[in-house]
């Protein structure tokens, strides 16, 4: 099939990429050029600014359209105008985010989506036009936006939508660092440094899915014509079960120390950015990596096992070292949390 990835150097489109070309596919790619990538020769690269003007694409005709980068609707609606309405599949890479409130546990595609409001879609126009290629600048408009995006693919195509639900995407390559600073942590557990506070419960679920299953999935969609919405995410795990695994394949024997909530409070310790994989401690994050993707898996779903995931991303990060991590805590505020823990006594 001719298939066009928009964002195809991405980390996801990336991977959507490769799942396409290793399957035999003809691929396009669409890219600003500003992201490096070394692609194989037979893959086209379209340069063009897809929040701009994207008439390269004008007259081309496509049986497939991965979208791995869209944020507002009328990204999608500019999108779909200029390729025309013919395509087989369009899968836009939407997220778990539309649901908005996460204060039940094992939500479904049938849960509540909030609609955009004015102020959402304010938000997306006063942006720079530096910033509109990055899913963080839209802030808390970032879900409802992408359940917008999804509307207008559902609109405009019917049931040759499919809209994936992401959940937490993790692997070699992974620009958010969120399991990575986790990663490098652990492998670096050595000397004073040998102790590493985890947020209580240690037990807690922690959910996400390799990168490349959701490639897997995604032309599993193309090829068997699944439209609708679809949760895409990996079974949940206990938190410490995780770091386990990353110890025991970096080879280090860190010494777990768990920190209650409520230290990590009064620290001012900000969970998910400070402390990646701990979701705020509010009622409408409590769920946020439990959610179910059964109807995924039902249709065909297959995630990898976890080290199959944990060894390329320790590998490719010791390649990349001293690169700093965008999140995760400070030497001085793993030291400040590991004060709060009080000294055990003698009985």
């Amino acid at each position: 099939m001719k298939c066009l990835v928009v964002g195809g150097t991405g980390f996801l489109g990336g991977a959507v990429v490769a799942t396409l070309h290793a399957a035999g596919h003809q691929v396009s790619i669409l890219t600003r050029g500003t992201t490096a990538a070394e692609l194989p020769p037979e893959i086209e690269q379209i340069h063009a600014d897809r929040f701009e003007d994207i008439s390269p694409l004008k007259g081309r005709a496509f049986d497939w359209v991965f979208d791995s980068c869209a944020y507002t609707p009328a990204a999608v609606d500019q999108l779909l105008t200029t390729l025309g309405e013919n395509l087989q599949r369009y899968v836009l890479m939407s997220s778990i985010s539309v649901y908005g409130d996460f204060s039940i546990a094992g939500l479904t595609e049938a849960a509540p989506v909030p609609e955009a409001t004015e102020a959402d879609h304010e938000t997306a126009a006063r942006l720079p036009k530096a910033s509109r290629a990055s899913a963080a600048a839209y802030g808390a408009s970032y879900g409802p936006l992408k359940r917008a995006c999804e509307q207008v693919a559902e609109a405009r195509l019917g049931t040759r939508a499919t809209a994936l639900r992401l959940g937490l995407l993790v692997g070699a390559g992974d620009y958010s660092d969120r399991l990575t600073w986790w990663v490098r942590r652990v492998d670096e557990a050595s000397g004073a440094r040998q102790q590493i506070p985890v947020p209580t419960p240690m037990e807690r679920p922690v959910q996400m899915i390799d990168v490349r299953d959701v490639a897997r999935f995604a032309l599993l969609c193309a090829e068997t014509s699944l439209g609708g919405a679809w949760n895409v995410t990996g079974q949940p795990l206990p938190l410490l079960t995780v770091l386990t695994e990353m110890a025991h394949l970096s080879g280090t024997t860190p010494d777990f120390v768990p920190i209650a909530e409520e230290a990590i409070t009064a620290a001012e310790v900000a969970p998910w950015s400070d402390i990646p994989l701990m979701v705020p401690t509010l009622p409408a994050f409590q769920h946020f990596l439990n959610v179910s993707a059964r109807k995924a898996e039902a249709a065909g779903l297959t995630c990898r096992p976890l080290p199959e995931t944990l060894a390329p991303l320790l590998d490719w990060d010791r390649s990349r070292r001293p690169t700093p991590l965008k999140c995760g805590m400070s030497p001085a505020q793993e030291a400040h949390l590991l004060a709060s823990v009080p000294a055990p006594t003698n009985s």
